[in-house]
């Protein structure tokens, strides 16, 4: 995956924002997982975290890099649509984290109603927050 982020960032057309909202993003996602995670909301398996010190698997920080990649691609009808945006963050993101319980990627750590409002209460923050972001970070780029 990390190679994939790196071609992606070697191709952008707006290098300098991409690479800020994926810094961005990945720390932020990894706070967030990690957070969850020490919650009991979230299990992993401890070989899955790679490195002691990281409080999640890798591959998890890694994709919240790649999602941030998406933001001024590929899902930019949400930009400027908070309320849409917080709508759609919580009806989708915990679907993608429940597929990733079935496919025994992670392990929730209480009911799926339950981790299914945990985790909309974060996406809810958390997709808009992405938006704001990427309107930042792209005006910057476009001031320099």
């Amino acid at each position: 995956m990390l190679g994939l982020i790196l071609l992606w960032i070697a191709i952008s057309p707006k290098r300098v924002a991409d690479i800020k909202l994926m810094g961005t993003v990945f720390l932020l996602g990894t706070v967030v997982d990690a957070l969850l995670t020490l919650s009991g909301l979230f299990i992993f398996n401890e070989t899955e975290t790679l490195v002691s010190f990281w409080p999640i698997p890798i591959w998890l920080s890694l994709l919240w890099a790649a999602f941030a990649g998406t933001v001024y691609h590929s899902l930019t009808a949400f930009n400027g649509r908070m309320a849409v945006a917080a709508v759609a963050g919580a009806i989708f993101a915990p679907l993608s984290y429940i597929a990733g319980a079935k496919f025994g990627a992670v392990e929730l750590g209480a009911s799926v109603v339950l981790s299914y409002i945990f985790i909309a209460l974060v996406w809810s923050v958390i997709f808009p927050l992405c938006f704001y972001l990427s309107n930042r970070f792209e005006a910057k780029q476009a001031q320099a």
